[in-house]
């Protein structure tokens, strides 16, 4: 019985929360993506029951947890439960996407976590994970830094080859309307989140990145989700 409200669709204003609220995301280099840290910087949620985050990692969500509790305390409300579920990891500018069996192993095993996880939100479990390891505190220090310094410029490497069909869908999928079609090809506007929906949702695996072999690396996008659903997702424009 919830609703589901996209952080992108919800603009830069300010936003209140009250009742239950939940916060679902992924890592992005062991801390939270850029647009959900803006968010919980304008979030009021003093009127906010329980509240709780899941973080979707594809391993080892690093220093993620601690930020959240940390943002979460500048919101009035602070997170009564977090919780870490493992995904298929697809960030295919550092690696390849798993395949075959060892990617249905992953799913599986998150599918069985959140079901953990939503029966423990319907009970309004508090669960908090400890304070993050001084591994996790390193490891974001060195990439999840980096990555917030350079992540909305990062896209200058990405390029669409001859096999682009000017279809669009790069753009529709973009939740911050940072692609845009130029002369039927895409072109990015460098406020981009790394998410890489564009890359893994072009329909013929167009879009690469200079100086990484993302050509011979798979695409992965959740297979109950569909391109209208992240489109649906969209910031409104101005």
């Amino acid at each position: 019985d919830a609703r589901l409200v996209p952080i992108a669709s919800l603009g830069p204003g300010p936003v209140t929360v009250a009742g239950d609220f939940g916060l679902v995301c992924p890592v992005h280099f062991y801390g939270l993506p850029l647009l959900v840290r803006e968010f919980l910087v304008r979030v009021d949620a003093r009127s906010a029951s329980y509240a709780f985050c899941v973080l979707d990692a594809g391993g080892f969500p690093g220093w993620a947890a601690t930020q959240a509790r940390r943002l979460g305390r500048r919101t009035g409300k602070r997170f009564d439960a977090v919780y870490n579920v493992v995904m298929p990891g697809n960030y295919i500018a550092m690696y390849d996407v798993r395949g075959g069996d060892a990617r249905e192993r992953v799913l599986g095993a998150a599918r069985d976590d959140a079901a953990r996880v939503a029966a423990d939100v319907r009970n309004r479990a508090g669960r908090l994970p400890r304070t993050g390891s001084a591994f996790a505190a390193l490891l974001y220090a060195t990439f999840g830094r980096w990555f917030r310094r350079t992540c909305r410029g990062l896209d200058a490497k990405f390029v669409a080859t001859d096999a682009c069909t000017s279809c669009g869908a790069c753009a529709r999928v973009c939740p911050v309307r940072n692609v845009e079609l130029g002369d039927g090809r895409p072109r990015w506007h460098h406020r981009c989140e790394q998410c890489f929906a564009c890359i893994h949702w072009c329909p013929v695996a167009a879009i690469q990145i200079r100086g990484r072999p993302t050509a011979k690396r798979r695409r992965y996008h959740h297979p109950d989700v569909s391109l209208e659903d992240i489109a649906s997702q969209q910031r409104q424009a101005p």
